[in-house]
């Protein structure tokens, strides 16, 4: 099918005007006698036309710094903010109990942020009564362990 298409072809397709080789040589040789004969084309500047002519082509571009001030603070910031949050030990589930209490925080605790109104809801009437206060007895052990555990330091500040 290829070798029909090109046999169908006869020309190349390119067309040169009619007499273009008879008159090309004649054509071609005045315009060498003519450039012989005038050296200059006949176009001058004026003297001095290019002395004060100045032409400033630089564009000033805005550069954007990786490392600004901003960029600087964002990143900074995030990574303070990962180190917190990991640092927290919000992973670890181990809940609080009595045992992690200190008595004096405790004893604090409701000195400063209780009122008596919400200590006398805890007891019952029966525990408040004065006569188990002043019959209450303690027993030479308890009295023993318990003058034990006292530092003498403290006695002096109380």
């Amino acid at each position: 099918m290829k070798n029909e298409n090109l046999h169908s072809i006869k020309g190349s397709g390119f067309k040169i005007p009619q007499n273009y080789f008879e008159g090309l040589e004649d054509s071609i040789l005045s315009e060498v006698k003519l450039k012989n004969l005038v050296s200059d084309s006949g176009f001058k500047t004026p003297e001095g036309y290019l002395d004060n002519f100045t032409v400033s082509v630089k564009k000033e571009t805005k550069v954007i710094s990786i490392f600004s001030k901003k960029n600087i603070l964002l990143v900074s910031s995030i990574a303070a903010s990962l180190v917190l949050f990991f640092s927290l030990n919000v992973f670890k589930n181990s809940p609080l109990s009595f045992n992690d209490l200190d008595i004096t925080t405790v004893d604090n605790y409701i000195i400063d942020e209780t009122e008596t109104g919400d200590l006398t809801t805890l007891f019952q009437d029966n525990e408040l009564s004065e006569t188990n206060f002043i019959e209450y007895t303690l027993s030479e052990e308890t009295l023993d362990s318990y003058l034990e555990t006292i530092v003498v330091d403290d006695l002096f500040l109380e």
